[in-house]
């Protein structure tokens, strides 16, 4: 079984609670989809803690960032990423450079999310979207980062769907995989959700069983929040740890 992680912006409490809860479901192996860095306070201790436990990487776009300057165009982002280079190591920042923008097995297809020119992040949200990033892949199962929301999408006969996603009392919602469907699941973000829910989130998949299950897990939301401070940000940023959602402006 593997934990697929997306989008953990150096949120060391909350990659710590997902990591325990993927061991308790039986999961000892990580695919990770991108934003090892950015917003919070803990770049360098997140990327030593899930990187003897990966399978797969790929960069994402605040990796990008780490080695173009002024790469955002936003005062307050572009601030943040120079004060995260200042917390990596040279080899730590080297490693998520060599970060390849895809990757894939034999069950899984791993995209931060399409470019459709260098720089240019694409963020899926319509059944449109999805079948592109399908028609791109034969994976059967296909997972994406970016949008820091849970999404899903399914593919059968050459129909796309969107699968509502609904959490339950425990915080979970499975998908059973279809004979013969392919799906597209973003499993939401571990460190910095926008989807108006604060915990953590985070997908176990199974190709066995043909199972993929999203989890969402409270965890020290404030002490994460206090530690924001270290990329010397606004407090804003903190507010939207509290939320799951924007609650500053980039102007």
């Amino acid at each position: 079984m593997y934990a697929v992680l997306s989008d953990i912006h150096a949120n060391l409490e909350a990659l710590r609670a997902v990591l325990a809860d993927m061991r308790e479901h039986g999961a000892r192996q990580v695919l990770a989809l991108g934003d090892f860095v950015g917003f919070c306070g803990n770049p360098a201790e997140c990327v030593d803690t899930v990187r003897p436990l990966l399978t797969a990487a790929v960069g994402g776009n605040h990796e990008a960032a780490l080695f173009h300057r002024d790469y955002f165009g936003i005062p307050m982002f572009d601030s943040m990423i120079e004060r995260t280079l200042t917390m990596l190591t040279p080899e730590q920042a080297e490693w998520l450079r060599s970060l390849p923008a895809t990757a894939a097995g034999d069950a899984w297809h791993l995209v931060h999310a399409p470019q459709d020119r260098p720089g240019h992040w694409l963020r899926i949200r319509s059944t449109a979207d999805a079948a592109r990033v399908l028609a791109a892949t034969t994976a059967h199962a296909v997972f994406f980062g970016h949008t820091h929301a849970a999404t899903a999408f399914c593919m059968q006969g050459g129909c796309v769907q969107a699968i509502p996603v609904e959490y339950d009392a425990q915080g979970s919602f499975t998908i059973r995989m279809q004979p013969g469907a392919r799906y597209l699941v973003n499993p939401g973000s571990v460190g910095y959700p926008r989807d108006c829910d604060w915990r953590a989130a985070y997908a176990l998949y199974s190709p066995q069983e043909r199972c993929i299950r999203l989890r969402r897990l409270p965890y020290d939301v404030e002490t994460a929040c206090a530690k924001v401070t270290r990329t010397g940000l606004p407090a804003e940023f903190g507010d939207c740890l509290r939320r799951g959602a924007h609650t500053y402006k980039l102007s």
